[in-house]
């Protein structure tokens, strides 16, 4: 009996050694690569939020009411391996990068494009871009558009914003 615990010991933990590098390696908003659905149940109602489950092996946060999707999660089994969540451009997309560039580092890639156009009454100027991090088993995307438009002397823009935490999974890559 004491050899079996032993060995079912020694076993777990180092199954355990071998899982934590795995396991926490985004961390951001309150959610964790390698958790389980049942944990993000648990966190998202911390919050208090809901968490239902999508088809595909993605589950999502949101608020019941009104019925607002806030977060999407994807998982490889039970272990959660991207969250994606859109940024408010005014009130989030700042501490968002800045706290990307502080755990990441300067990106890994960035691609813009972008064009004024005259067509419009007073004219536009659109972009989109892409920014990508990578440390480790992580990726990190952002994807930013932007629509700035004058519109009788005035400046509309709308810059919908996303950003996507992915590490490596068992079930295929990124």
């Amino acid at each position: 009996m004491s050899r079996h615990f032993r060995r079912a010991t020694l076993t777990s933990l180092l199954f355990g050694a071998l899982l934590v590098g795995h396991v926490r390696a985004f961390q951001v908003d309150g959610f964790w690569a390698g958790m389980s659905t049942q944990q993000l149940v648990a966190v998202a109602a911390m919050y208090g939020l809901v968490a239902r489950p999508g088809t595909e092996g993605y589950w999502f946060v949101g608020t019941s009411i009104p019925p607002r999707v806030l977060g999407k999660f994807g998982f490889c089994g039970n272990y959660l391996v991207s969250y994606t969540r859109n940024i408010h451009s005014d009130a989030d997309y700042a501490n968002t990068l800045s706290t990307i560039f502080a755990t990441y580092g300067p990106p890994r890639r960035m691609n813009f494009s972008g064009n004024v156009e005259s067509g419009s009454a007073d004219g536009a100027f659109r972009a989109s871009g892409e920014t990508q991090w990578s440390r480790g088993p992580d990726r990190v995307r952002m994807e930013s558009h932007f629509d700035w438009r004058l519109y009788r002397g005035e400046l509309r823009r709308e810059q919908p914003a996303s950003v996507r935490y992915e590490t490596r999974s068992p079930c295929g890559g990124f």
